[in-house]
């Protein structure tokens, strides 16, 4: 296969390779040209492999052997440089990098989520906070105001009592006058 970067291939010698059967590696083709690979084709339409192909079929099936999900499978080969593919890379690096990206992703999600919700109920408490304050204002202006009609109210009601004294002794007065004068009168 040192042609392989002159001459193309056929699904049979890249399956007998690969030692996967020529069915496997169609599903594979298939589902690495709807991520966005792509493939040359001869003029009968039929898929021609080249060097690059071989290597990303070899990652695909690593990452696939590595317990990798066919689809995110797909998609690391998809999303790696084929061409410059380096070889000290193992499987199993490209296996945590896709669970530790989707696992970076859930952590990052999930803090941005805690975080919103922090600051909506921070912003409730300090707005809570704020109402509060306007509230307990208001209840003491009430309050003083309901004090002010309060004393208002003492002092009428003082002012009344002074002046209802003061008639009820200017009636006794006269009621005492009255009466003595009735007794002085009679003698």
């Amino acid at each position: 296969m040192s042609n392989a970067s002159e001459y193309g291939y056929f699904a049979k010698d890249v399956a007998a390779d690969l030692e996967v059967t020529t069915s496997t590696l169609r599903r594979w083709s298939i589902e690495l040209e709807k991520a966005g690979y792509k493939f040359e084709r001869n003029e009968k339409d039929q898929r021609i492999y080249y060097d690059r192909d071989f290597k990303a079929f070899r990652e695909l099936k690593k990452l696939i052997s590595n317990s990798v999900v066919l689809i995110d499978a797909i998609n690391a080969v998809v999303s790696m440089d084929v061409e410059g593919l380096n070889a000290s890379q193992t499987p199993s690096v490209y296996r945590e990098e896709t669970r530790l990206t989707r696992q970076f992703l859930e952590e990052i999600l999930d803090e941005k989520i805690n975080q919103a919700i922090q600051q909506a109920f921070e912003e409730g408490r300090q707005q809570g906070h704020k109402e509060i304050k306007e509230m307990i204002k208001k209840i003491e202006k009430r309050s003083e105001e309901r004090d002010e009609n309060l004393m208002s109210v003492i002092r009428s009601i003082r002012e009344e009592k002074e002046e209802v004294k003061q008639l009820i002794a200017a009636s006794q007065e006269q009621v005492k006058k009255t009466f003595w004068q009735r007794l002085f009168s009679k003698i």
